[in-house]
């Protein structure tokens, strides 16, 4: 591998590892913050009380959801310790991103942009993942 690939596969790496970390920091903190913990994360108000039918179900629907999302980090990390032997988990939770950055992308369709929020990761889960699976398959076979 010459010093360039070298250089390339590292900022692969790092992007990976940024992605990792968005995993893990709105997937810890939906995950174990509920709704109300996302919305404080975005500063905003707490969306429900303890009164809320929001609470029960829907609530813990998110929080599972979120805690997938969390998992997806730790897949993340470990697919960079051998990013050409764990491809498989690579393209695994790329594409369950990708599905997830649809369900967003139906959210907008259905509703309209109702919050600049939700912009910047459908953008990612929809153009950066896919670019990123391409780009581990350059890095990938230059090693």
């Amino acid at each position: 591998m010459n010093q360039a690939s070298s250089i390339e596969r590292k900022i692969f790496q790092l992007l990976v590892v940024a992605l990792a970390v968005i995993c893990f920091v709105s997937g810890g903190i939906s995950a174990f913050g509920g709704l109300n913990g996302s919305a404080a994360l975005s500063g905003g108000a707490m969306l429900f009380g303890p009164d809320s039918p929001l609470r029960g179900f829907g609530d813990n629907q998110y929080r599972f959801a979120f805690g997938v999302f969390f998992a997806q980090g730790l897949v993340l990390l470990y697919f960079l310790s051998n990013i050409e032997k764990h491809k498989a988990l690579f393209y695994f939770v790329a594409l369950s991103l990708f599905i997830g950055g649809l369900g967003r992308l139906s959210n907008i369709l259905e509703f309209g942009l109702v919050d600049d929020q939700v912009l910047p990761p459908t953008i990612i889960e929809l153009a950066i993942v896919p670019l990123l699976v391409f780009w581990h398959r350059r890095v990938a076979s230059q090693s």
